[in-house]
């Protein structure tokens, strides 16, 4: 019999072959994913998967290429389908409450309404952007990161980067006038 039992829990010798280049990348990752996902708790399930992923594809890796860069590839891919699944939850979660004033608060009921609707509608607006446009505005407006240093994440250039920035600013400009008029076309932010 080989030295490859294939027994379930075992590993491929081919897998741990493979495993190895990709856990010295592992610290790199968690810290590129919880960049990306911040201090959420499936960091590392996002971890998990893209390695397993990873892993799955190592046939497909081009050696010529670094491989942190495929590995952040990944990772990208997969924060997506996490993005999506939180976005899909934040929307079920919207459509169950009522709005209402927060409990112990002594805001003006109106106008937490008011707060509450405009948080509502910038969800929606960052909702419908596509996702690299999303991830751009989120790092570089949003988190205040440098240009080059969303580039270099992204793995596109700088001038790519203020570009995406400037077209997601576009859009949610475009959704949120779209709603005013829709509203009714009253003065002033929906």
């Amino acid at each position: 019999m080989s030295g490859n039992s294939n027994r379930p829990g075992e590993p491929r010798s081919e897998d741990a072959a493979g495993a190895a280049p990709l856990a010295e990348h592992a610290a790199g990752l968690y810290r590129y994913v919880r960049f990306l996902v911040g201090d959420s708790p499936y960091v590392e399930d996002i971890v998990q998967e893209t390695m397993v992923r990873a892993l799955g594809s190592i046939d497909r890796y081009d050696p010529q290429r670094p491989l942190r860069a495929w590995l952040n590839g990944i990772a990208l891919h997969v924060t997506h389908k996490y993005w999506r699944r939180v976005r899909r939850a934040r929307n079920a979660e919207r459509a169950e409450q009522a709005p209402g004033p927060a409990a112990g608060t002594a805001r003006d009921p109106e106008q937490e309404l008011l707060l509450r609707e405009r948080a509502d509608l910038l969800y929606r607006a960052l909702d419908a952007l596509p996702d690299t446009l999303r991830e751009a505005l989120v790092l570089h407006a949003g988190e205040q990161l440098p240009a080059e240093e969303v580039a270099q994440r992204l793995g596109t250039t700088t001038t790519n980067i203020y570009t995406r920035v400037s077209r997601a600013r576009a859009q949610v400009r475009a959704f949120l006038e779209a709603e005013r008029r829709r509203r009714g076309g009253g003065e002033g932010p929906p």
